[in-house]
């Protein structure tokens, strides 16, 4: 249920009857206390069936695993109590699906200075799910129409940066693309100013970049590049490429929000589950306030149910 002191519940009130109207079953872990504040709070009514886990469900529509939390977090505020019940939403769905009890995992925002205060160890969902999974190969990406964006690194300090760009990391990140969409055609940005100008901006294009874009082609991967970044998302939005790997969190998801805030949507790559969450934050800003927008959350449905090739036909849990 994401954050209970930000605009996740919101979302997921607004969007049961989205979620009823699919033919699939929907798996909420949260609270049902904070889900019964919030609509009293928002005066948005909602009915759902309680279930212990997702093995008890055999037909469509939207059930709850009640998480208690210890105290409602107020909203819009930081806090360890709010922390603790993220944390502990989200370790319960990571059990039921490691059980294969979940055919995707669909995650709404958490606060991550709020659940570090509980204890979380991790930059974001993206590095809790591939350590959870016993995964080393993964990788985040931002979809939506105009463009499909992998992050080489992600939660990293803008300082930091360089020192990931080895041409081994790049490698993985270009395998593990073509393992999963394969044939795509990837363009990878490059990390300094103009390319780096022959070495005169930076040297890791000529160093770490281009030779692993060399190899990944020795392999038979449609890789391209490095193109500097302020040309190549305009191309790669046009349709000239399939998928763009960036080097770093904002030269990749600036563009994607620019071109579709509030439509696109988060996937993790690599992991034995389908996972996709929302394009935004915990937004304390409107937290309780009834304006959240619901678009992203329910494109991270749709695309979740799309890469499990549902069929009305079965029964998906997600």
């Amino acid at each position: 249920m994401g954050d209970p002191a930000g605009i996740g519940p919101e979302i997921l009130l607004k969007s049961i009857p989205f979620l009823v109207g699919l033919p699939a079953a929907f798996v909420v872990y949260g609270s049902k206390e904070v889900l019964d504040y919030y609509s009293r709070l928002l005066r948005i009514p909602y009915s759902i069936e309680e279930v212990e886990s997702a093995a008890e469900v055999r037909r469509k529509g939207v059930y709850l695993v009640n998480v208690p939390v210890d105290a409602l977090p107020a909203p819009g505020e930081i806090s360890e109590i709010s922390g603790k019940a993220q944390f502990s939403f989200l370790r319960k769905a990571v059990e039921e699906a490691k059980r294969g009890l979940l055919g995707a995992v669909i995650t709404l925002p958490i606060n991550k200075k709020a659940i570090a205060l509980a204890g979380f160890k991790f930059p974001g969902h993206t590095e809790y799910l591939a350590d959870a999974f016993k995964v080393k190969d993964y990788a985040m990406m931002l979809s939506n129409e105009k463009l499909k964006v992998v992050l080489l690194t992600t939660h990293v300090s803008l300082r930091k940066v360089p020192d990931f760009i080895k041409k081994e990391n790049i490698l993985k990140k270009l395998v593990l693309i073509n393992r999963i969409m394969p044939g795509s055609k990837v363009a990878v940005a490059a990390l300094n100013p103009h390319g780096g100008e022959g070495g005169l901006f930076g040297r890791e294009e000529i160093e770490e970049i281009e030779p692993a874009v060399k190899e990944a082609q020795e392999l038979g991967i449609k890789a391209y590049g490095p193109f500097p970044a302020d040309t190549l998302f305009p191309k790669a939005a046009e349709g000239e490429f399939d998928v763009v790997l960036a080097m770093y969190h904002d030269q990749g998801l600036i563009p994607i929000k620019l071109l579709g805030f509030g439509r696109s949507v988060n996937v993790t790559l690599g992991l034995p589950v389908i996972r996709t969450s929302v394009d935004h934050g915990t937004a304390y800003d409107i937290a309780g306030r009834g304006i959240a927008d619901t678009g992203s959350f329910k494109e991270a449905v749709k695309l979740a149910l799309s890469l499990a090739n549902f069929h009305p036909s079965s029964t998906s849990r997600t």
